[in-house]
């Protein structure tokens, strides 16, 4: 099938043989297909969408594009993946806290899109850290220490990599089958056993609702049981940034925190929930029920081999947190005040992620550069009821104008008098 022909059939919805969505993908990866075709069918998918078997072809084929990583014997090979979040730094903690519980996590991870932060950027901020590694050194590290995390190699799905850059420049991000072969494609490839998706939903989430999130959950799990893997995926609250902070630099210091120990709550909690999602998967003749698997991974935080095995990784990636815990911070802190009393639910996530993006701590472009160093901290807890003056938060800035464009930004997205909800919505 020409390429044209294969566009015009996914535009008026004509079911197309997995064989050509096969040639199709690796043409793709192969920089066969220019960009403004690919562009085309891009599009023409988010419009008219693509039913489950060629939601499934695609993802095989984007998969089948490159390599698809062979492990020796040894413990179960598991990964996480989220939708997409504001404030978001929990594959930082899940990954060495899952392999301090024995697994092997292969972790390929992403940057920023759109309005959300990306686990590589935040990574990178440790100087010295390695996050573009061969995958002959990504295996070693896996098998070696039990956790690596990296961007994706040209080895892997590189059919992926071409659309997932075009996806966030022609604004087909939020299509469910686009998403679901985009995630599935690149974790099929790590060849994993186990699988755990963090489905956010709400405000600053690609999934609004909790119906929508839902589909895209049930999409996730169904394809990957169907393909012969396990998986769960949990729908979890992005109406208000996760954590206290956001921003590059500022969420590896919260993280840190959490693997140390401490941290804010529902980082803690949503932290070691995925991760006994994967321990119940991975291991169920060892964790019989949830509560085990929460109350290991409780342990393994609170006694430091979470953190030990973190500090392992990044050693191993060449990265130095020493020096990382010695970075000056941003040149301009400007306070966020209450502008009324009442109980304050917090901030609108959305407009707290646009508004850190302004600042430099996000990406309008894939070329574009981030500054680790702004980014917006958060003071009081969400549901607490304040005074008009409090501080309630502090934007780091590289100068007073963007300073003050986000302090406003952010000021004006406070939400009051919501009633709260739950950290996880629904398990799927």
């Amino acid at each position: 099938m020409r390429i044209t022909d294969l566009i015009a059939a996914t535009r008026d919805g004509i079911r197309i043989p997995r064989e050509d969505i096969f040639e199709f993908a690796v043409a793709i990866g192969s920089g066969e297909v220019p960009d403004y075709q690919t562009s085309a069918w891009l599009m023409a998918a988010y419009m008219k969408g693509l039913p489950r078997e060629e939601t499934v072809a695609l993802t095989l084929a984007m998969r089948d594009s490159g390599t698809v990583i062979e492990w020796s014997a040894g413990p179960p090979i598991a990964d996480k993946h989220s939708t997409g979040g504001v404030g978001d730094k929990i594959s930082l903690i899940l990954a060495p806290l899952a392999a301090a519980a024995g697994l092997r996590i292969p972790m390929i991870s992403g940057r920023s899109l759109g309005h959300t932060g990306g686990t590589l950027d935040k990574l990178e901020s440790i100087p010295g850290m390695n996050v573009q590694l061969p995958l002959s050194t990504f295996i070693e590290l896996v098998e070696t220490n039990g956790v690596a995390m990296s961007e994706q190699t040209d080895d892997l799905a590189p059919a992926d990599r071409k659309l997932y850059a075009l996806r966030d420049a022609t604004s087909t991000v939020t299509s469910i089958p686009l998403i679901s072969a985009s995630i599935l494609s690149k974790k099929l490839a790590e060849n994993t056993d186990v699988l755990v998706f963090d489905v956010k939903v709400g405000k600053g989430a690609f999934m609004k609702d909790l119906p929508q999130a839902e589909i895209l959950a049930r999409e996730l799990t169904d394809i990957s049981q169907e393909i012969g893997v396990k998986a769960e995926a949990l729908i979890t609250g992005m109406d208000y940034p996760l954590g206290m902070k956001t921003g590059i630099a500022l969420e590896v210091q919260e993280a840190l925190d959490v693997l140390g120990g401490s941290g804010p709550p529902d980082v803690r909690e949503l932290s070691i929930r995925l991760s006994a999602s994967i321990l119940c998967q991975a291991e169920p003749s060892r964790y019989t029920d949830t509560a085990s698997a929460i109350n290991f991974c409780e342990e393994l935080l609170d006694g430091g081999s979470a953190m030990n095995r973190f500090i392992t990784m990044v050693e191993a990636q060449g990265g130095d947190l020493e020096a990382f815990r010695s970075l000056p911070d941003a040149p301009v802190k400007t306070e966020v005040r209450a502008m009324h009393s009442g109980y304050w639910n917090g901030m609108n996530a959305y407009e707290v992620g646009e508004a850190v993006r302004g600042l430099g701590g996000g990406r309008y472009r894939m070329d574009q550069k981030i500054r680790p160093d702004v980014g917006w901290e958060q003071l009081v807890p969400g549901g607490t009821k304040v005074t008009c003056g409090d501080i309630l938060g502090l934007v780091h800035a590289g100068s007073r104008e963007d300073a003050e464009i986000a302090s406003i930004r952010i000021s004006e997205s406070a939400e009051w008098d919501q009633p709260a909800e739950p950290i996880v919505r629904k398990v799927i």
